[in-house]
């Protein structure tokens, strides 16, 4: 389950969901977010629906939502939809028409069959919600996090997001089976292993402050764990992240 105060705390230290900290990525399997992007904008119509489920600060959804007539996007976190607020006046999307509301992803709120297209990105998944909200014939796009993601860091830690879920079965198996019992028909799944490398200790412990790999994470009691892993995970790159992400698309019956 999202923790809304996490995220408060995110957005009003810096009214952002991502460090914009210098690193450099590799995409061995392609870079998952160009790959959602790319099928939500396959999905796109001028009198299409887009609902974004956890759209945080916005921006991830304001790259997509120029393919879509009528976007919503909804998050928990007050914090974060004025920080979304924010972004959407400054990049501007002419005729679009974008609205951020603080809605519970689990009850909605909205119509039945409000959607064309329903996106997530490492958000809530709630299968039944999601599925009464979509149109016949209706899309769901989903980001997760895998089970092996960021596994080295977590280990130095002691603890984390998915902690030691790694000899598990895989989430994305999970996934599947949950939207399948609900009713959706699997159109694609795809597992994204990939690599960050930080420039800095700086870039990584910022990088750390806004992510909910440790929600409690503190760059002064975790000094020695971050200490250790910089020097375990340093490279002529920078210091290595291992990610694991998936997307799946699926679609409701017509």
């Amino acid at each position: 389950m999202m923790n809304p105060e996490f995220y408060s705390r995110v957005a009003d230290e810096f009214c952002a969901y991502t460090s914009g900290g210098l690193r450099t990525d590799v995409f061995p399997d392609g870079d998952p977010e160009a790959a959602f992007d790319e099928l939500a904008r396959g999905l796109g119509d001028p009198d299409g629906r887009l609902v974004d489920v956890g759209c945080a600060d916005g921006r991830s959804l304001l790259r997509i939502a120029p393919a879509f007539g009528d976007v919503l996007g909804i998050d928990m976190s007050a914090s974060m939809l004025e920080c979304a607020e924010k972004r959407l006046k400054e990049v501007g999307l002419g005729n679009v028409n974008v609205r951020f509301e603080r809605r519970d992803a689990s009850r909605t709120g909205l119509p039945d069959g409000e959607a064309d297209v329903l996106t997530s990105r490492r958000g809530p998944l709630f299968p039944e919600e999601f599925r009464r909200v979509l149109k016949p014939g209706g899309h769901l796009i989903y980001m997760g996090i895998g089970e092996t993601d960021v596994r080295e860091l977590k280990e130095t830690f002691g603890r984390g997001q998915l902690y030691g879920r790694w000899d598990g079965r895989p989430v994305m198996d999970e996934v599947v089976e949950e939207l399948t019992e609900a009713g959706f028909t699997m159109v694609r799944e795809n597992a994204f292993r990939t690599q960050e490398f930080y420039h800095s200790p700086v870039e990584l412990d910022t990088f750390l402050r806004q992510v909910p790999i440790f929600e409690d994470y503190d760059p002064v009691a975790d000094r020695v764990s971050f200490e250790r892993y910089v020097a375990s995970a340093g490279s002529d790159r920078g210091i290595r992240l291992d990610r694991h992400w998936f997307v799946v698309q699926a679609r409701t019956a017509a």
